[in-house]
């Protein structure tokens, strides 16, 4: 795996020692934790988890604590987040200002949810953070951090919050703070952070940049899709955000383009806008060898060996072959089975037919396809007799897809 993604998780457990969340950590692509903008290791973690793992693989139906920074709230992109999968973590040394607070309570009212992270009971963090206390769902306390009397001694200001103790070493820690009356728990007494790491495919900086450039103006849907079709590996990152997300935007759709028309403009800018604050493209310009690149060849000879099967394809089969492409990409980016990608986003059954089945003239294509990649030109040229494919013209293709 080339220049993979790095990602760290560790599990919160309740009283019985069953998992009901994982805390996300940035990591660097060399799986060091080194912040120098919050907002930038906020974003990374959502754009990896979104885009390219997925939350299927990496959190499930548990729940994501995400560390939040205060000038991300102040965007609309929170608002493209399925507010059931994640809660917001606040940072102690988050900077209160009037909009930031206003944003928190708006969200809050929307649905989206909250917990204090580092919580404390010294007056400072008091008068900085009890605004928020009615907004919060969770309260997190590290115990190397809290003395354990201030809870039996002092007033609970902490209402009805769900509390975590976190940091935990050993089993007695556990004992005492469920005497206080927390239920959940998160430590190297349960598990260690397990450093995630994953086949990453990002697109080019540029053009992430120039189609958020395109959408401040009155532009339409084919210019947008346009640049997918230019950039495979946006579209594969689109395709696994809105299966994390909102895969009903994906389900029977006959082409990235019907999948943007459904996600809307808006929701596709702050979608742009989450990739630019990680940063997820900046290596991808000048890779070499990456899946990026595998992908770009994958969608070119299917849709070349296409042009050669049916010489005058309509525009509607030639959107078909495209998004073939990539769904036949998705195993390896998303690295599950074909058959739960295929059950998941439920694609169309002239496509499920033709990566299942192999069946038609798309499934022909796509089976040539893999064997060109497997250096079978033979096999390849078999397959496309019928539909009149000279051997010869298939000979350049073996070393493209190999």
């Amino acid at each position: 795996m080339q220049n993979p993604l790095n990602l760290a998780r560790q599990p919160i457990m309740d009283r019985h020692e069953q998992i009901v969340g994982y805390e996300f950590f940035y990591r660097d692509d060399e799986g060091k934790c080194s912040i120098d903008d919050p907002r930038h290791a906020t974003s990374s973690v959502l754009v990896n988890l979104l885009n390219q793992i997925g939350t299927a693989s990496s959190f499930g139906d548990a729940l994501a604590f995400i560390n939040t920074d205060g000038p991300l709230l102040l965007t609309d992109i929170i608002r493209t987040l399925p507010k059931e999968k994640f809660i917001f973590e606040l940072s102690e040394s988050m900077k209160h200002t009037a909009q930031v607070h206003e944003a928190i309570r708006y969200y809050h009212s929307l649905g989206y949810r909250f917990a204090l992270d580092n919580a404390s009971c010294h007056p400072h963090y008091f008068e900085n953070f009890a605004p928020l206390f009615p907004y919060m769902e969770f309260a997190k306390f590290d115990v190397t951090r809290i003395d354990i009397e201030q809870f039996n001694s002092l007033p609970n200001p902490y209402g009805q919050m769900k509390l975590i103790a976190q940091k935990i070493e050993f089993h007695e820690i556990v004992e005492a703070y469920k005497h206080l009356g927390f239920d959940y728990y998160q430590g190297f007494y349960f598990a260690k952070s397990h450093l995630i790491t994953h086949q990453r495919i990002d697109p080019k900086n540029s053009d992430v940049l120039a189609l958020f450039s395109l959408l401040q103006t009155d532009t339409s849907i084919e210019e947008i899709y346009a640049v997918f079709q230019r950039q495979n590996a946006l579209s594969l990152q689109l395709i696994q955000f809105l299966s994390s997300t909102y895969p009903e935007h994906i389900y029977e759709a006959a082409s990235i383009q019907q999948m943007i028309e459904r996600m809307g403009k808006n929701a596709l800018t702050q979608w742009l806008l989450l990739i630019i604050y990680s940063k997820s493209g900046i290596k991808a310009d000048n890779a070499s060898g990456t899946y990026a690149l595998f992908a770009q060849k994958r969608v070119d000879v299917i849709l070349n060996l296409l042009s050669l099967a049916s010489p005058n394809p309509s525009n509607e089969l030639i959107e078909t072959a495209r998004l073939l492409a990539l769904y036949s990409l998705l195993e390896g980016f998303m690295n599950v089975s074909m058959d739960q990608i295929i059950r998941t986003l439920k694609p169309t059954s002239e496509i499920k037919d033709a990566i299942m089945a192999h069946s038609g003239l798309l499934g022909r294509v796509y089976t040539a396809t893999l064997k060109l990649e497997n250096g079978d030109g033979a096999t390849a040229s078999l397959l496309l007799k019928s539909y009149g494919v000279a051997p010869e013209l298939l000979e350049e293709y073996v070393t493209i897809a190999g």
